[in-house]
């Protein structure tokens, strides 16, 4: 997946996952510890310092230090420090060697597995003694900070898969003058937009499902799977939905050819540069995220932007997209929780998801920000069908759990598999099912 989610299901290696489980007997203070309500020799509260690490590397850091210093002139009993290009890793390290800061933002899959093994403060009773509500953030962010029906983080932004990015000379090259609507259209407009030389060899396609990677929750989401029967607790990457997402992708392959697909792909420009495929056209149509081709896809740009279609025989999902967040935690030990979870709440609040969007042009996941007339500046423009997708009720993500990244590696190989034809969508799918089963049962 882009850059920022193959980070975000990266797996955990065994050794950092030990690490991990040293998290709960860490050296650092629980939140009974903490002695920064202690009153001054002045009768008032000395003001406290906190530590926040993020993953933002110097040069993206401009949106969230400018959060941080509004936060720091205008609160008069705590004061942020920042400290960022802090990956996964260090995180952990610090975490599990009992320098834990007192509030990190990471990717979020990676709160279901730190939370298991007690590294990660539940916010339960924070969230009931402050009064505050969690329906005010778009559902299908929220649902990733869950896991067993507590919320241990909150998301601070999402990115979001819901739209569909085509090159528009392409297109009227091909005569089309508007985006399909439905897969069966993506489809017949893939055939359209393929164009083969003298010798067979394709020299344009039209779509590539599985360009840049292999997305195993995504096209589920697009056609009503799931992943966990709550019910039950059985997990269902062998859902009737799951395997016909994987068959239409496989559709693809079999109508252009395996090797002539594979052949392609080596010739593609790199994602990214002025030689892009999209961009120079030799693909036409692209699962698009909100950062991808900002400054091509205005009015007048080369690359048009639709919602992504949808089933068909299944009209009630569209709209359908996935959504993967950044999380914000504090850790179990971290020794100023009060103060790191009162940061936290000013960083969900609409003034600071509205500052933050417009200058790191993300989307926010305060619902109400992203219908902000501050947003709606032309400058901004690019990112308001964004803001608006970003209502739909049909957005979904995978689901967080201390197996999610054994889950999403499986899901990825045997999908590989399957889109190679070396088994069918159902077997592929039933192979999850047997392997992921046992660790969702603990066993």
């Amino acid at each position: 997946m882009f850059l920022f989610r193959k980070k975000a299901i990266a797996l955990l290696g065994s050794a950092v996952l030990a690490l991990l489980l040293l998290a709960g007997c860490g050296s650092g203070n629980k939140e009974g510890d903490a002695k920064s309500d202690a009153p001054s020799q002045g009768g008032q509260k000395e003001k406290v310092e906190i530590t926040f690490w993020t993953t933002y590397t110097d040069k993206d850091a401009g949106p969230i230090t400018a959060l941080v210093e509004n936060f720091n002139k205008t609160n008069d009993h705590i004061t942020v420090k920042m400290l960022g290009n802090q990956d996964p890793t260090k995180q952990l390290t610090a975490i599990s060697g009992g320098a834990a800061p007192d509030i990190l933002l990471t990717y979020w899959n990676n709160i279901g597995p730190w939370a298991d093994a007690g590294a990660v403060l539940d916010l339960t009773d924070h969230i009931a003694k402050s009064g505050f509500d969690v329906g005010t953030v778009v559902p299908a962010a929220m649902e990733r900070m869950k896991i067993n029906d507590k919320y241990y983080a909150m998301p601070f932004t999402m990115s979001m898969a819901s739209s569909l990015m085509y090159n528009k000379k392409d297109f009227a090259d091909a005569g089309l003058t508007k985006a399909p609507e439905t897969l069966e259209e993506l489809f017949d407009y893939a055939k359209k937009l393929t164009k083969k030389d003298v010798s067979d060899n394709i020299t344009q396609i039209g779509f590539i499902p599985d360009y840049p990677w292999i997305d195993n929750v995504f096209w589920p989401i697009i056609f009503g799977g799931s992943w966990v029967d709550e019910s039950t607790g059985k997990v269902t990457p062998n859902a009737v939905a799951n395997v016909k997402a994987i068959a239409y992708q496989r559709s693809f392959y079999e109508a252009f050819g395996q090797s002539q697909i594979d052949k392609f792909k080596s010739s593609m420009g790199k994602r990214g540069t002025p030689q892009d495929p999209l961009l120079t056209g030799q693909l036409a149509m692209y699962i698009g995220w909100e950062y991808n081709f900002m400054p091509e896809r205005g009015e007048n740009g080369p690359i048009g932007v639709a919602p992504f279609p949808y089933p068909a025989d299944r009209p009630e999902l569209k709209s359908s997209g996935m959504v993967s967040p950044r999380a914000l935690f504090i850790p179990q030990h971290a020794k100023h929780q009060e103060e790191a979870w009162e940061f936290m709440q000013y960083l969900m609040t609409v003034d600071a998801q509205v500052q933050f969007s417009l200058e790191g042009h993300v989307i926010p996941t305060i619902t109400e920000a992203l219908s902000d007339k501050r947003l709606m500046v032309e400058e901004n423009k690019t990112m308001w069908e964004f803001y608006e997708r970003a209502k739909s009720e049909n957005l979904k993500g995978f689901p967080n759990s201390a197996y999610i990244n054994e889950y999403l590696q499986s899901l990825t190989e045997e999908t590989e598999k399957a889109l190679k034809g070396t088994v069918s969508p159902q077997e592929a799918m039933d192979n999850v099912a047997k392997k992921i089963q046992p660790l969702a049962d603990g066993k």
